[in-house]
């Protein structure tokens, strides 16, 4: 049977700069299988995206890593193909094929020429559908992320972020690093990697996003070859409790040697699909900044006090399908670490307790509305956009409507929204490098 028409999307350019509508088609496979397909014929090449609804954050406890593993297992060997034979059949073509993965998906994303789009779609659906996870690769995956694991460890800035999300998320699967800890991935085995992918690998829990010089008609016939035949199979995800926001302080001296100690402040955020998210994107943008724009905690710890090269501040970059984290973050010499904190909650205060000026939030929303165009220059990040669309619920006109939802944003709305998301009492500190336990400097007392 053929695929099923769910409707189509005209999502009209708007003053950002947008130089083409993009027409949105949405469709359905009879197995269950979400396509969106953008057609942009600006190069002859297509961007083929297959997203698996399923990530780190599905992990039991004692396998954590799995997810992560998974996806980057992908592309060494299918029922049909070894790995050579795939890397051999893309780069023929001088295409490209690639996996990942995250807390919320699993991505494989095949770039192609238009003529080869077959072949693409062919290639990531064997990915996708029939990987068969050989030993071999499994062992020198577990090797290559054991390594990568031994190697943050010697990074303080990687080291205080753990510690961070171990005390913001307590209990919540996003207490832990996506590709786990060393003791849960030496037990991860290949029947692990094959339960997951028979769990959460099928056609009713995958967004195929597609984009580039084709035509809908004529692809769709190839999307149903590609992957009609998949079966439906109901999927069954994990239940968790939701984060709490944190009542009181919890803070954590680790010792590590460096030359600097970096903080990180803070505490639980919020989710992609709050409906503050974007008056506090621009708050973001007024207390911690983004790049090529000099914001409030930049502008004092960096440029007047001269603590620090890298400073920041934000609460929308993480927000997800869970809450993110609220983070201030700077790393500064050891002797100023009590000037950097102070710095830090005195700048989050400001904001909660006094009005932005009216300056600072025409600047801001400059800024953002300015350079959102720069996130759909290419097809592979339009595809991206299209996953995070429907993952999000932002609906597909998001690009006509995101410059109103910023423009709308009062100084108002930003004391409203740092009142009741910012917390300068109740919040985790975490500080890494030559600090004692006690938080005393490890050559001195504060």
């Amino acid at each position: 049977m053929g695929p099923k028409v769910m409707g189509r999307t005209m999502v009209k350019p708007s003053e950002i700069g947008l130089r083409r509508a993009l027409a949105v088609h949405s469709h359905r496979l009879d197995n269950g299988l979400k396509v969106l397909l953008v057609e942009n014929p600006s190069l002859p090449t297509v961007s083929i995206t297959g997203s698996v609804l399923a990530g780190a954050r599905y992990d039991p406890e004692s396998k954590a890593g799995l997810a992560i593993m998974a996806s980057r297992l992908l592309d060494e060997g299918t029922e049909n193909r070894n790995s050579f034979e795939i890397a051999d059949a893309i780069e023929s073509v001088g295409g490209a094929i690639e996996t990942d993965g995250s807390f919320e998906r699993i991505i494989a994303i095949a770039g192609v020429l238009k003529k080869d789009v077959d072949l693409g779609l062919e290639l990531l659906s064997d990915l996708l559908i029939r990987p068969v996870f050989p030993d071999e690769y499994v062992e020198k995956e577990k090797e290559r992320t054991l390594a990568e694991i031994v190697s943050a460890q010697d990074r303080p800035q990687v080291v205080a972020g753990w510690a961070f999300n171990e005390l913001v998320y307590q209990d919540h699967p996003l207490h832990r690093p996506s590709h786990g800890y060393p003791q849960t991935v030496e037990r991860l085995t290949r029947d692990d990697l094959l339960n997951f992918h028979r769990r959460y690998f099928v056609p009713n829990n995958l967004l195929l996003s597609i984009v580039g010089d084709f035509h809908v008609p004529e692809l769709l016939p190839k999307v149903e070859k590609a992957f009609g035949r998949w079966e439906t199979k109901p999927v069954v995800f994990p239940t968790y409790a939701e984060p709490v926001r944190q009542t009181g302080r919890r803070v954590k001296f680790i010792t590590m040697p460096a030359q600097q100690v970096n903080i990180y402040l803070g505490h639980l955020g919020i989710t992609r699909t709050n409906a503050d998210y974007y008056a506090l994107q621009v708050l973001d943008t007024i207390l911690g900044g983004g790049a090529g724009f000099t914001a409030r905690i930049p502008q004092r710890l960096r440029d007047e006090l001269g603590l620090a090269y890298t400073t920041f501040a934000s609460i929308t970059m993480t927000a997800g399908l869970d809450p993110g984290r609220f983070i201030a973050f700077i790393g500064t010499s050891p002797e100023n670490m009590k000037l950097a904190v102070d710095g830090l909650l005195n700048e989050i205060r400001r904001i909660i307790e006094e009005p932005v000026t009216a300056q600072e939030l025409q600047d801001a929303k400059d800024y953002l509305t300015g350079s959102f165009v720069f996130a759909f220059e290419s097809s592979s990040q339009i595809a991206r956009f299209l996953v995070h669309a429907e993952v999000y619920s932002l609906g597909f006109d998001y690009i006509e409507k995101y410059p109103q939802y910023i423009r709308a944003v009062t100084v108002d709305d930003i004391s409203r929204v740092a009142r009741r998301y910012l917390d300068c009492e109740n919040y985790t500190l975490v500080v890494v490098g030559p600090v004692a336990e006690d938080g005393n400097l490890i050559n001195g007392t504060e």
